[in-house]
């Protein structure tokens, strides 16, 4: 049997592949999206759409949303200079 550390090590392991590959996965997926006219602020909206299903982020919702705004504000901002 494996001692808690060496199963602790693993765990992380596995944990950092799935970041990565989750990672990867999003910069295929922006392209796609992008190319089909979508923008960040879009995929960040939909995120804290399905977010806004779980009231156990409630909270995260919050910083999505001033996210959001702020990218949009930005953007608009950007746009009159």
């Amino acid at each position: 049997m494996m001692n808690l550390e060496s199963l602790a090590g693993i765990r992380h392991g596995l944990q950092d592949c799935r970041r990565d590959g989750l990672t990867q996965f999003l910069n295929e997926f922006m392209k796609v999206l992008i190319a089909e006219g979508y923008t960040f602020e879009d995929l960040l909206d939909a995120i804290t759409n399905w977010a806004a299903k779980t009231p156990e982020l409630e909270d995260v919702v919050k910083h999505l949303e001033d996210a959001e705004q702020k990218m949009r504000l930005q953007g608009s901002q950007s746009k009159k200079t």
